[in-house]
Formats: structure tokens, C-alpha cells, sequence
């Protein structure tokens, strides 16, 4: 398992230049550098070097960090920030039971009793049979919502799918540095995956995309790794851009789109939304800033939060568009929790495929 000492040479790698300041949505709500993945790794240096510990007060701002990935993108020394603050949170998570407690909570209640609850009333689409196929990753989003709209859309560009019962991909128990219990989500996944055969998965979530994909650096065994090395990860919006899918609404809607943080190519996205008829897109002002859905457990932290809200909340209506579109359902629940009966917010195939 990763530990902190395994990302000594990062933490020393960093210049402390300063430029993740510019990037990082807590940083500009707090000022705060203890917040922002500069003033952490001077932190962690500390630990490393026997002169702090990691304590309560540090494991706070840690926890701060929405995960989002936009230190890593602008950071010219080429460290990942993100994952040298997951394996700190591990180091905390061992040996402190109330995180424990949290992440059984969020697996058992959460992301387990709840998911089925919210997904009783959902049958699996009967998806058409073709010469091509593909496994299906919907994650919790898909079970509490169905999968029609991936099927139909998949189906009419000539694609099978395959909807295994996968579980979620886990990304919560990555976040809180729970590593063994995110490994066991990763053991499921190719357990599953190995039963039929089919090494292209293509989901609709872009944050199950990007845990996915990060499965093969975070797993322990070295078999799982090996076939993970013949695993391709798509998202949705690769495959339709790939196959010229032309869809057309029946009227003409104006839209915004939300770009999430783990939304790897907008181009795709973008493909979608210029090129399906009667889908007028209106780009908001930072369209890919953070919704800040990392902190809406962070209750403690409310009014730090509420400044990361409260800006996307300002840039969505500037819009003057009633339908805000994204890709992500940690995202869509983010934004309609905050959206004061302003706007709407779908899923960008969903909200399609439902007008056509």
C-alpha cells in the first residue's frame, strides 16, 4: 500500500512556486496557504522530517482538498498533489477509528443501502444485440437513475451493451484514504470484468472514468495490474464522436454546461454540444471552475463551501439560461442543491435523449 514516505521525492519536488495558488478553488476562498497544496507539502515535509505530526489540525486541511486536480494540471515541477495527500490521509486513516466509521458508514449506508433503495424501482434496459459489444460502467449514478439513455444511444450507433451488476467505483473511499477498501472495489471490478471477455468499458460518469482509470496505479496486486493493462476506459462521448452520431432536439433549447474537474477532453463534450441540432450552447464564464461537491460532507466547513458555491452560482446565472448540463453526478447534485429553484440541472445525454 502507498504510504507517505513513498512520495518523499514529490513532496522535495516541489518548488513552492506558488502556482497552485492561482488554480485552487479553496486557496481563493481562504487565502489561506495552509489550504492550498504548497502550504500542505510544507506540512508533510515536516512529518517526514520528525518535526510535526500528523494531527487533527493537519488532517483538516488536508480534508479541505476537493480533490479536484487542478493543482496537478498547473503544477510545472509535474507532481501530482492529489495523490500525495490521499496517501497522507491513509497515513491519518490508520490509526484513527472515527475515519473508519465514516467510510463504513458511506459504504454500508451511503453508497450501499441507499443506492439500492433510490435504484428499487430501476430495471436494466434490454439492450439490442450486435456484432460489437461493450461493458457498461454506470455507477451509482446509473442504478439510481437507469441506463435507457446509454443504451438507446449505444444501440443506435450499432453497439451492444453490456450492463454488469458492478458496484461503485469507489472513488469515496479513495478520497478519504481508505486504500485497502479501495482496493477491494478494484478486485470486484476485475472480477467482473474477467467474466466476459470484452476489454473496451465505456461510462457516462467522467469522475467513475477518472477512478477507473487510476485503478491500475492505486492496486496492489500485480495481477490485477497486468489486466488493467488491457482494460480500455472510455467515456460516452468519445464513442459518439467517434461514430458522427448526429442527434437533433425537437425544438430549440438554450443550455450551459458545467465542466467537471475529472473531465479529462472537453473537445468530445464540446463535439456533442455544437453539433446536435436545436442545441444552443451558451458557455458560461469559468465553466470548468470546481462545483465544490467534495465539500458538502465538510459541514464544519460550511462557509468556506459556500464561497466556492456561491461563485459557480454567480457564473451559471450571468448565462441566463434555465438548463445546466454536465457529466457528472456527484456534479448534478452539487449545483441542483444550490440552484434555488433558478435553473435545472441533467445530465448532458440524458437531458438529449430525452428531447429527441
Amino acid at each position: 500500500m502507498k504510504e507517505l514516505v513513498d512520495f518523499k521525492e514529490e513532496i522535495h519536488r516541489c518548488s513552492r512556486c506558488g502556482i497552485c495558488q492561482g488554480v485552487c478553488p479553496i486557496y481563493q476562498a481562504t487565502g489561506n496557504d495552509c489550504s492550498v497544496s504548497r502550504g500542505q507539502f510544507v506540512m508533510l515535509k515536516g512529518i517526514l522530517d520528525g518535526k510535526l505530526t500528523l494531527s487533527k489540525t493537519v488532517n483538516r486541511y488536508l480534508d479541505l482538498c476537493l480533490k479536484c486536480g487542478k493543482c496537478t494540471s498547473a503544477c510545472p515541477s509535474g507532481v501530482n498533489p492529489v495523490d500525495v495527500i490521499i496517501a497522507a490521509k491513509y497515513e491519518y486513516f490508520k490509526s484513527h477509528p472515527i475515519e473508519k466509521l465514516i467510510s463504513f458508514i458511506q459504504k454500508y449506508f451511503i453508497f450501499g443501502l441507499g443506492v439500492k433503495i433510490l435504484s428499487y424501482f430501476n430495471r436494466r434496459t434490454k439492450s439490442k444485440k450486435f456484432d460489437k459489444k461493450v461493458l457498461y460502467f454506470g455507477g451509482c449514478g446509473s442504478k439510481v437513475k437507469g441506463d435507457k439513455t446509454i443504451v438507446q444511444i449505444l444501440n443506435s450507433i450499432g453497439i451492444e451493451v453490456i450492463n454488469p451488476k458492478y458496484h461503485c467505483c469507489g472513488i469515496y473511499m479513495l478520497t478519504r484514504g481508505d486504500l485497502k477498501g479501495f482496493n477491494n472495489y478494484i478486485k470486484s471490478f476485475v472480477e467482473i470484468t474477467q467474466k466476459y471477455g470484452i476489454n473496451e468499458i465505456v461510462t457516462n460518469c467522467v469522475s467513475c472514468e477518472k477512478t477507473l482509470k487510476d485503478y491500475i496505479r492505486w492496486a496492489e496486486d500485480k495481477d490485477i495490474k497486468e489486466f488493467l493493462k488491457g482494460i480500455k476506459i472510455k467515456n460516452i462521448y468519445e464513442y459518439l464522436k467517434e461514430n458522427n452520431l448526429q442527434l437533433s432536439l425537437k425544438k430549440t433549447t438554450k443550455v450551459t454546461y458545467h465542466k467537471p474537474c475529472h473531465l479529462e477532453n472537453f473537445d468530445d463534450v464540446k463535439w456533442i454540444l455544437n453539433n446536435t441540432k436545436n442545441l444552443e450552447y451558451v458557455e458560461m464564464p469559468e465553466y470548468d471552475s470546481c462545483c465544490g461537491l467534495n465539500g458538502i460532507t465538510k459541514i464544519r466547513e460550511y462557509n468556506t463551501m459556500k464561497k466556492v458555491f456561491n461563485k459557480k452560482y454567480k457564473n451559471i446565472l450571468s448565462t441566463n439560461v434555465k438548463y445546466i448540463l454536465t457529466s457528472c453526478v456527484g456534479c448534478e447534485a452539487a449545483l441542483t442543491l444550490y440552484s434555488k429553484g433558478k435553473y435545472r440541472v441533467y445530465d448532458l445525454l440524458q437531458f438529449i435523449q430525452t428531447r429527441l
